[in-house]
């Protein structure tokens, strides 16, 4: 479909450091940049020195300036209003689950939220359960797109040798400690999982440590109080080489999540061969159907019951669900849907 209008994506993300949004913008912002008419505009010089610069430059440079062009907007970081722009949207819970945020965060991005929606030409999602979320909300007559996160190249590709140093800093033994992976914010429940760590023997715990790795934005997420048993290991962010190192390397990696708008972590650690549980909500179903163990992530029991299924399982894994997970997501075909919707509103 030939576009009448320039297409330009929105490069506000790019100062960010890479988190879940971050990442699904860089992946599909490299893929589209370079496609006929298509092209990127980042905030720069003064723009670019801090977030609050960024946050002017997207609210008062890009609408005007690229006012007549289609805009793709990535992240949360786009302009209220424009009238050709097409909107990913990654979940709905500011404006759902307040309760999990900051109120600075809930009282600047819940209103930009649903402005975005209203305004939008089309609205992509990264998966089906958001997709139909937004479609109920009644916040947009938008068409809508499910263009969904994808398992990235440092997943797909990973040696499938052991990181021995990697291992030996954070103090730990290949196929003897658990994993989990998230910010340490309120929807992420690491709260009850430490609870249910706490619950297991000593013993057990002593010989197959928790794992955790992530960090606190202050500034987005609510305050959280963990008191996680002295058998964590807390190891903060680390890389994505050796993020997959750790998948390949876990006993088992559990995802208690309260709610998930894809649930990226997850895939990558599917294609990376780890074995699974996870909870009970509609968007890992969606995903991973009845390959993987699922657990009531409102019960510590049920979380310390899936530690345990994890420890105690058989040595094979199941490979079938990484292969399928390949087929299923990719970041190709993401773009690809995201190119032909800003395409359709080029040439209306």
């Amino acid at each position: 479909m030939a576009a009448s209008r320039p297409i330009v994506v929105n490069g506000a993300f790019r100062p960010q450091a890479v988190s879940g949004q971050q990442r699904y913008a860089r992946e599909i912002a490299d893929r589209l940049v370079g496609e006929a008419g298509v092209t990127e505009a980042s905030p720069s010089g003064w723009f670019a020195r801090s977030a609050l610069r960024t946050w002017a430059w997207v609210f008062g440079v890009l609408p005007i300036r690229r006012r007549s062009d289609v805009l793709v907007t990535l992240t949360s970081r786009g302009p209220l209003a424009h009238p050709r722009q097409v909107v990913v949207v990654h979940d709905l819970f500011v404006i759902t689950n307040p309760e999990w945020y900051s109120r600075k965060y809930v009282l600047s991005h819940a209103p930009l939220l649903k402005a975005q929606l209203r305004s939008a030409k089309t609205v992509a999602v990264v998966s089906e359960p958001v997709a139909r979320q937004v479609a109920e909300s009644g916040l947009t007559r938008a068409r809508i797109v499910v263009a969904p996160n994808a398992p990235s190249a440092q997943f797909l590709d990973a040696p499938d040798a052991v990181d021995q140093p990697l291992l030996g800093r954070l103090g730990i033994t290949a196929d003897r400690f658990l994993l989990a992976v998230g910010n340490l914010d309120p929807r992420k429940n690491f709260d009850r999982l430490a609870r249910a760590f706490a619950s297991l023997d000593p013993a057990v715990r002593a010989e197959c440590p928790l794992v955790v790795v992530g960090g606190v934005n202050a500034t987005v997420f609510a305050s959280v109080g963990i008191e996680w048993p002295t058998e964590t290991i807390l190891a903060g962010y680390v890389s994505d080489p050796e993020l997959a190192a750790l998948y390949r390397s876990a006993r088992g990696v559990v995802f208690p999540s309260l709610a998930e708008g894809f649930g990226l972590p997850m895939v990558e650690a599917a294609v990376s061969g780890a074995r699974l549980s996870v909870s009970d909500i509609g968007v890992f179903r969606w995903i991973a159907g009845d390959a993987v163990s699922y657990f009531d992530p409102t019960s510590v029991e049920a979380i310390a019951g899936a530690l345990l299924g994890l420890i105690e399982a058989d040595d094979d894994i199941d490979e079938s669900f990484g292969a399928d997970i390949r087929a299923r997501f990719d970041w190709d075909q993401s773009a690809a849907t995201i190119s032909e919707a800003s395409r359709r509103v080029a040439s209306q």
